[in-house]
């Protein structure tokens, strides 16, 4: 029989998470479970940026074909018959909804912050869970916890020109790349990167140090 702590593992969870929040459950302790189910809700539907095809692209089409609302397939088209990047739509539909996710998670948060709080007659609210019990369980800020559930583990910010092109390249040659780089050696790396990606020679120097730090 699958307990708890395996459910949590399949949904994500590493083994050290859910074993927490499976003692946190045993405890009816449900605020940590709630959060974490919450924030990683959020952040699966914001789209993965990392795949060297964006997958997202075939998802919207197909939504929009079957008559789902909310998707602009038109549009969309629009844009890639003007010769757009892929790449570049991708991380702009990615800013918009981690942008979404947040303001989401900041209204969960606050419900009433729009009434503004300098006013003694708006009230001081926050939403909770209640249990099949009818005990209450608060689940601390959503938005401030965020940014760390980042699966790109970039904490909502966007990827660089930089590492989206790395990315892109063969496993092989990211493997290389990574291995000259946690070598410093920067005149190796920026001259497979050239051969790779193009550029001048100095820009693709400048280029390997600010991918050092990105990965």
């Amino acid at each position: 029989m699958t307990t708890i702590t395996g459910r949590l593992q399949e949904a994500g969870f590493d083994a050290a998470q859910a074993d927490a929040l499976a003692q946190d459950i045993k405890q009816k302790k449900y605020g940590p479970l709630l959060q974490q189910l919450l924030l990683r809700g959020l952040w699966a539907d914001v789209v993965d940026d990392s795949l060297p095809r964006p997958q997202w692209l075939e998802r919207w089409r197909a939504l929009g074909e079957s008559g789902f609302p909310f998707i602009n397939t038109p549009a969309l088209q629009r844009l890639l018959d003007a010769g757009i990047d892929v790449h570049d739509l991708t991380d702009v539909v990615r800013s918009a909804q981690v942008l979404t996710i947040y303001n989401i998670a900041q209204l969960i948060d606050e419900p009433c912050r729009d009434l503004g709080y300098d006013l003694e007659e708006t009230p001081d609210l926050a939403l909770a869970a209640v249990d099949e019990g009818g005990a209450l369980h608060r689940y601390g800020s959503l938005h401030d916890a965020l940014e760390e559930l980042d699966p790109a583990g970039r904490h909502g910010q966007p990827r660089t020109l930089e590492l989206r092109q790395f990315g892109g390249l063969p496993a092989a040659q990211q493997e290389e790349l990574r291995d000259l780089l946690a070598k410093k050696a920067w005149s190796q790396a920026a001259v497979l990167w050239k051969r790779a990606v193009g550029g001048e020679l100095a820009h693709c120097l400048s280029a390997m140090r600010q991918l050092a730090r990105q990965l």
